[in-house]
């Protein structure tokens, strides 16, 4: 029998989570038991005007490894403004694991951040790098619905995702190289949680991400696997300066055209369209000449024996890529044309 993904909108599925319409502080704190089946990380991206990128994710465990135990992990990255990128993944005892539930203060090992929805203050160090920065909101935080998929009729197989910061600013400090560079830009950060492995649910999707002339936009369309007949979930978030103007999980028409190889055997598209209609009114989005910035499998996260016998099966592939957009939108009677920059990815999982 064919399964379905439920999307959790709705005042029963708010009500069900003690949830209002508007996200609450304590949704961005722990969300989620740390033992065996049950994932969280909070991640945090800067885009900064000397052309460098940081990424920091606070994890209790590893991202394919949800049936181990608490194995509180830290994941930073920075690239340079040559582009050289410098990576570290630092797992810690799960006695250096504190998390709050009433806002977010998470704390792994020498690692920390806390916030409240508008304001974020992080540090993150491995071996040679840092990450000290202070990521303010822009744009309120989002979520869609109670924010939350679920994969069986029961309601209890889910996966939660809730960004806090659709789009903000950002400054601190990066170091590497042996010196510490002060930078500013812009930022983004999200929270995700649940009991569900997302291989087993997702074959594949595209997300991503942009702020452009007065607009910010999140966008999404996942690929369900074939237990669940390769449903569509899509989501959708247009912001028109600090204020919320779509809101939708209607479905996105998506195109993918001019299919692209890559040395993994994977492939990529190298035009995107995604369209929308609704109540609102249209929205569509051209992602064109997307540079490839990040192609990595997933299986780089597990130990060296499990990555080589995993990859007898599946080899899961992240492609991260920063494109031009063109954003065309036709809201509530007034029609508007923007170019800018995307940041987007595919995960293909199957």
């Amino acid at each position: 029998m064919t399964k379905r993904v439920i999307v959790a909108e709705g005042p029963d599925f708010l009500a069900r989570d003690g949830l209002s319409l508007e996200p609450a502080p304590w949704e961005d704190g722990l969300r989620a038991d740390t033992g065996p089946g049950i994932f969280e990380w909070w991640y945090f991206d800067a885009h900064l005007d000397d052309g460098s990128t940081a990424v920091v994710v606070y994890l209790t465990k590893p991202f394919l490894q949800r049936t181990d135990p608490l194995t509180p992990t830290l994941f930073l990255t920075i690239t340079r403004p040559d582009g050289k990128k410098l990576s570290d993944l630092l797992s810690y005892p799960a006695s250096q694991f504190q998390a709050a539930r009433e806002h977010c203060d998470v704390h792994i090992g020498p690692n920390w951040v806390h916030g409240d929805l508008r304001r974020y203050d992080l540090h993150a160090e491995s071996p040679g790098l840092a990450a000290d920065l202070t990521f303010s909101g822009v744009v309120p935080p989002w979520r869609l619905g109670a924010g939350k998929q679920y994969y069986d009729e029961a309601l209890t197989c889910y996966f939660g995702w809730m960004p806090a910061i659709p789009f903000g600013t950002v400054e601190g400090t990066l170091t590497y190289d042996g010196q510490a560079h002060r930078v500013r830009g812009t930022g983004y950060h999200d929270h995700n949680w649940g009991n569900v492995g997302l291989n087993e649910v997702f074959s594949h999707w595209y997300w991503g991400r942009a702020h452009i002339g007065d607009y910010t936009l999140i966008f999404a369309e996942e690929t369900a696997t074939k237990d669940f007949d390769h449903q569509k979930i899509a989501f959708l978030m247009v912001a028109k300066g600090d204020q919320l103007v779509v809101s939708s999980g209607q479905p996105l028409n998506v195109q993918a055209d001019e299919e692209q190889s890559h040395p993994s055997g994977k492939r990529y598209p190298r035009r995107l369209d995604f369209h929308w209609q609704g109540e609102a009114g249209t929205i569509h989005l051209g992602l064109r000449r997307p540079e490839l910035i990040e192609a990595e499998s997933v299986l780089i996260t597990l130990p060296a024996w499990k990555r080589a016998l995993a990859r007898l099966f599946v080899n899961p592939y992240y492609f991260r890529f920063n494109a031009d957009l063109e954003l065309m939108a036709n809201l509530a009677g007034e029609a508007v044309t923007e170019h800018g920059r995307a940041l987007y990815e595919l995960m293909i999982l199957h």
